[in-house]
């Protein structure tokens, strides 16, 4: 994964597929890039093909790589809970398995609070019908995913409405 820049920082998060994930966090404004990878395993370097057969323990992730001075942990955790359904257990819409789980990896402890604390906020809001079960886990590693994953929307939007 490349490493962020003077001014930047990175979060990590895995909600289903790290397509859609990718593009709508990467329209946030502050937001500088993002890169699709494997993280939350135990397999260094997987393939797609090895996370596909769900024997890797790594779901697909999505790094954010972006300005704290413009968007704060706090706004892009919360954005990571509205882009995808954080109350379903191991998948989002018809991709189903522990590769689609959901999960918010903290660096710190102060990320990991933060995560809490946006967790009971959206809760308590009742945007969603059930209990947001997220994983909140410490970061480790994420392996970036192969080329073709990486900006998958912007460029196949034509040729797959999937996302």
């Amino acid at each position: 994964m490349p490493a962020p820049a003077n001014n930047e920082r990175v979060a990590t998060f895995a909600g289903g597929c790290f397509w859609a994930l990718s593009e709508g966090l990467s329209e946030l404004k502050g937001v500088h890039r993002t890169v699709s990878g494997y993280s939350g395993g135990n397999v260094r370097n997987p393939t797609y093909e090895q996370v596909c057969e769900q024997t890797t323990g790594h779901a697909e992730s999505v790094q954010v790589y972006y300005d704290p001075s413009v968007i704060s942990y706090a706004t892009l955790a919360e954005a990571f809970f509205y882009a995808h359904d954080p109350t379903t257990w191991d998948r989002q819409g018809p991709d189903e398995g522990p590769d689609y789980r959901s999960i918010a990896f903290y660096r710190n402890d102060e990320e990991k609070e933060i995560l809490k604390k946006v967790i009971a906020k959206v809760n308590a809001s009742h945007h969603y019908h059930g209990r947001i079960v997220t994983q909140v886990r410490p970061f480790r590693e994420i392996y970036p995913a192969e080329n073709y994953h990486q900006d998958y929307y912007a460029l196949n939007k034509t040729k797959n409405p999937y996302c």
